[in-house]
């Protein structure tokens, strides 16, 4: 009985395929962080997103809670509002003070607020019209992030019938 010894022969991987296949890892890799830039920009927006509606929603809900009779005064009788609650035609900056008794997210320092009130009727229903726009302030990264560059949300509130 003879013993054959079968030799091997060992391949190696030549440049052109060692290229080939840094050229497809390369293309692999390039795809990830693309994908994980994208993931991150879009939920930096999501986020900035919520933080302005959630800034614009809140002033509609405290007049909401104050109803129709106090805010006719602020619009027909020159009533101030609450401080913190500026009315008026302008933007106004939402400070992040953490001593403050109303706390904000430090984010918020990012963020302009117009607030505004008018008179609505529709036959013999009254009503104010709260208007609220958030803006995104010049130059912050923000800006950068979000999509869009303002929120605007408005809510009625109305007389009770007597």
């Amino acid at each position: 009985m003879s013993i054959k010894i079968i030799k091997r022969r060992v391949l190696g991987l030549s440049l052109l395929e060692i290229v080939i296949a840094m050229f497809f890892m390369s293309i692999a890799i390039l795809s990830f962080f693309t994908m994980n830039q994208a993931s991150n920009q879009s939920s930096m927006d999501a986020y900035y997103e919520f933080l302005a509606f959630s800034l614009a929603r809140e002033p509609i809900e405290v007049f909401r809670g104050f109803g129709y009779d106090y805010l006719a005064s602020i619009v027909f009788e020159g009533a101030a509002p609450p401080a913190w609650y500026k009315v008026d035609d302008n933007f106004h900056d939402i400070p992040f003070d953490a001593t403050a008794d109303m706390q904000y997210p430090a984010e918020a320092d990012l963020f302009q607020r117009n607030i505004k009130l008018a008179s609505v009727s529709e036959g013999s229903l009254k009503g104010i019209k709260i208007i609220v726009t958030v803006a995104v302030k010049g130059m912050s990264r923000a800006e950068i992030m979000m999509s869009r560059k303002s929120v605007t949300l408005e809510s009625v509130v109305m007389e009770r019938p007597k």
